[in-house]
């Protein structure tokens, strides 16, 4: 009998559940965020948070120029109830929303390049839906 083999069957049939239940943390969490949702900005940068075909996006644009624009979809939830973070990924870049319940007119938006540098770090305030270019 070849016990390796029957050892790491064993393992495994063993692991697959917690496996699985690790697997479907996940989505599990993600249900029981609030996911900020609106407008946000500064003088500089405005990002909109919706959901849209039950799919919550992301669209991003520099109010000084108006032609640097993003428009994503398919967030990754990461964090805790309490500091809520929503990850989208373009090309190798990320896009990355940090929000807290407790402070809900608040969002940090940060872009971190294909080698890990955050090339953007902002402070957003909640602001007039009037004031915006709607996605």
């Amino acid at each position: 009998m070849n016990y390796k083999a029957i050892t790491l069957a064993a393992i495994l049939g063993i692991s697959t559940p917690a496996i699985i239940d690790v697997a479907m943390t996940q989505p599990a969490l993600a249900q029981k965020f609030n996911y900020p949702k609106g407008h946000f900005g500064d003088q500089d940068w405005e990002v909109s948070l919706y959901f849209q075909n039950n799919v919550y996006s992301y669209y991003g644009e520099n109010r000084r120029n108006r032609n640097s624009n993003i428009n994503l979809s398919g967030a990754v939830t990461s964090g805790t109830n309490d500091r809520q973070v929503y990850t989208w990924n373009n090309n190798g870049m990320k896009y990355r929303v940090t929000w807290r319940p407790s402070d809900p007119n608040f969002i940090r938006v940060q872009v971190i390049n294909s080698k890990g540098k955050v090339i953007l770090n902002r402070l957003l305030q909640a602001i007039n839906y009037d004031d915006v270019i709607s996605p």
